[in-house]
């Protein structure tokens, strides 16, 4: 097992300090984000699963080696409740963005199932409440019997095809989901009209736009947790592959230079997991030096 230590309490208040200097209210969002990862690293660390009859006894153990509160845990159904009471959190008057993440990441990595927050809020008595459902999962497509993809790519690397017309790129994601791959797809176009016209049963879906009321969206400006989401799935398991189609858009609504950063960062870790990272752009959408500087960092896909 890995080292890991265990974050003492004022450095995570100074932490949310800076952060909300830094982001405002977008701090505990990025608090949570960090605590799910932590918790997520610390169960597969000690490589530890357990069903919901037993999460009542093992999680309270593993919690309290964190020192960020007491817990209660109650499960029902398939939903897990935690109430916090004496947390680092509560007692600087703020609520508990970093235990939530943390109790999310633990809970998704001990049941192998990924969990989501249904909400998340102080009680009467003072203690803070979350509670925890699983997240829809789609039935993955049958797998074909016929061979590999048509479109062998090394695992391991990140992709680029220059086109105006993304229809390629989908073609060769939904191939190798046909071919038992987990796809995450992250898309400018609307979910279901690319379900419509590809088939992408199984696949995680997420949209770029800013219509909040939709549980799939992420705002194309929020780059860390779009990032967020794709390591995690990437981290989750093996034989994944991950196409991004909106790369001009996320880079129209903030710069080149966060986009590029965030490529990066996603190349290392695709890299890490032998995974695989597809991507469509339009090279007349971007400056040329842009177009080359991506190009540096990917591989190219052939134009047919």
């Amino acid at each position: 097992m890995k080292p890991f230590i265990v974050l003492p309490g004022q450095a995570l208040m100074d932490l949310r300090e800076e952060l909300e200097i830094i982001e405002g209210e977008e701090a505990g969002a990025t608090l949570e984000r960090f605590g799910h990862r932590a918790g997520t690293n610390l169960a597969r660390g000690l490589e530890i699963t357990c069903s919901l009859e037993d999460l009542k006894d093992i999680l309270p153990q593993l919690w309290y080696e964190a020192g960020l509160s007491g817990i209660g845990i109650d499960v029902k159904g398939e939903k897990v409740e935690a109430r916090f009471h004496d947390s680092i959190e509560t007692a600087q008057g703020r609520p508990c963005d970093f235990s939530s993440g943390y109790l999310r990441g633990m809970v998704s990595s001990l049941l192998q199932r990924r969990y989501g927050t249904i909400s998340a809020e102080c009680s009467e008595d003072g203690s803070y409440v979350t509670v925890l459902g699983p997240e829809m999962e789609e039935t993955r497509p049958e797998v074909s019997d016929e061979g590999g993809p048509k479109l062998e790519l090394e695992r391991g690397y990140s992709y680029l095809l220059e086109t105006d017309d993304p229809t390629r790129v989908f073609e060769i994601f939904q191939d190798h989901l046909r071919h038992g791959a987990r796809g995450m797809c992250i898309s400018r176009e609307y979910p279901e009209k690319l379900k419509n016209r590809y088939d992408l049963g199984g696949a995680n879906m997420l949209w770029l736009s800013y219509d909040r009321d939709i549980p799939y969206v992420r705002e194309p400006t929020n780059i860390p947790l779009i990032y967020s989401e794709v390591k995690n799935f990437i981290d989750e398991g093996e034989d994944c592959i991950v196409l991004i189609s909106g790369l001009e858009y996320m880079i129209s609504q903030s710069n080149f230079i966060k986009v590029l950063k965030f490529i990066q960062l996603l190349n290392e870790n695709v890299a890490v997991r032998d995974s695989l990272l597809i991507m469509p752009v339009t090279p007349e959408a971007l400056d040329e030096k842009e177009v080359k500087m991506l190009e540096r960092e990917l591989k190219l896909i052939p134009v047919e």
